[in-house]
């Protein structure tokens, strides 16, 4: 899952896609949800690696799963950014949409 979490390579353009979701969430009425989807996907990320810390294995104990706090971090992040494209996919332009799922978007097809 990390890997689908990678960011954007223009940071500019990205965050122009971000102030533009935020505002068609406002214009839509629908700010609201969008933080409600991020907050769970906030809360599921973190109960992920919470519950995951010892993984017992064939022949020895998994000490957990890979990543840095950072890392988790950076999936939660886009994560939540992936379902704020889908929770705005009808008033989102196709290119703001196409940004806010980056790596994620073979899964939303």
């Amino acid at each position: 899952m990390i890997a689908l979490s990678a960011r954007p390579l223009d940071a500019t353009t990205h965050a122009g896609t971000l102030a533009r979701a935020y505002e068609a969430a406002t214009f839509a009425g629908r700010a609201g949800t969008v933080t409600d989807v991020r907050r769970s996907v906030d809360d599921w990320v973190v109960a992920l690696f919470n519950r995951s810390t010892v993984q017992p294995g064939w022949m020895e104990a998994n000490w957990g799963r890979p990543g840095t706090v950072a890392d988790r971090a950076n999936l939660a992040e886009s994560l939540g950014e992936a379902v704020t494209a889908l929770a705005l996919g009808d008033v989102l332009s196709e290119e703001d949409r196409d940004e806010l799922l980056g790596a994620w978007a073979p899964l939303a097809a």
